[in-house]
């Protein structure tokens, strides 16, 4: 079947309207191009590749918007960048490359980045275990309790709007919602699925951080609490930052982000059997894990 840079166009219209996300359509286009004739492999159609080739330089974000298991962020200073968690097949003992989850085309050139300074490179492991854990935690969860699930739902859609944002974001005083309600969403997931009615949240206590994270310290107690409270004692007063700038600097809210994917993961390694980051966290580098504020 012929086809022309117009017919993608057009599917791509239809895909948009009919809310298929951008990583999927490719592959749909060629589907829907070819019919009966699509095959992929070897031994697959040809014709496969060229119209996923065209459709993606067509549409670069069909490329650049796959989700993997889920996304999240690693700093250097305050340079952000976008970290997506892989989906991992077969041996689950296979060298951890956190290279390859922010997009970097080779370790030297993730080295560069984390400007050959080990603290920095340390944090981009203990990053990619909190995405990993928060991730495949929740996944693990998945199935029970469907009102703790639509909650971490929307907190790791949180995490992925700051990951998606950051890195290019002139300006960053927007990023502290998203940053406080990860925070919010996740540890009241973690209570609605250890028991607690959703309903107990409504009014103004249901966005004291500091009181939902001491519920869940004493309800779930984990290694990372005193973290986590430090973490909470640092985030600005999110409701009133609605309204006006929190007069946060780029550091400190690139800061924020990172440990606020800590707190979400910790939220998940209390009831999962997900804790990559214990392994991190003892005998030599990357541990042991540093504060997140000085």
């Amino acid at each position: 079947m012929s086809w022309t840079v117009e017919d993608l166009r057009k599917l791509d219209l239809r895909y948009a309207e009919e809310g298929v996300h951008m990583h999927q359509r490719a592959a749909r286009a060629a589907k829907d191009l070819l019919g009966s004739s699509y095959s992929l492999g070897v031994g697959g159609n040809p014709e496969v590749q060229k119209i996923m080739d065209a459709y993606r330089a067509m549409i670069p974000e069909a490329a650049d918007s796959w989700p993997g298991m889920g996304i999240g962020l690693a700093v250097s200073v305050d340079q952000v960048r976008k970290m997506v968690a892989p989906v991992i097949f077969g041996n689950r003992g296979a060298p951890i490359e956190v290279w390859r989850s922010l997009g970097f085309q080779s370790q030297l050139d993730w080295q560069h980045w984390c400007r050959e300074d080990a603290n920095i490179a340390a944090e981009s492991h203990f990053a990619f275990a909190d995405l990993y854990d928060f991730t495949y935690g929740v996944d693990d969860l998945k199935g029970s309790k469907p009102e703790a699930q639509k909650l971490w739902h929307m907190a790791g859609s949180n995490l992925g709007d700051a990951a998606n944002a950051l890195p290019t974001s002139f300006s960053v005083d927007s990023m502290i919602q998203s940053i406080c309600m990860v925070v919010e969403l996740s540890v009241k997931a973690a209570l609605v699925f250890n028991g607690a009615d959703p309903k107990e949240f409504k009014g103004s206590k249901g966005h004291d951080l500091a009181t939902l994270a001491k519920r869940m310290s004493v309800e779930m107690p984990h290694r990372d609490d005193p973290l986590i409270q430090a973490v909470i004692a640092e985030l600005p007063p999110y409701v009133k930052s609605r309204y006006e700038p929190a007069g946060l600097t780029r550091l400190k809210v690139a800061r924020l982000a990172l440990a606020v994917q800590f707190v979400a993961a910790s939220t998940a390694r209390r009831l999962s059997q997900r804790d990559l980051a214990s392994q991190m966290e003892v005998g030599g580098w990357p541990a042991p894990r540093r504060p997140f504020f000085a």
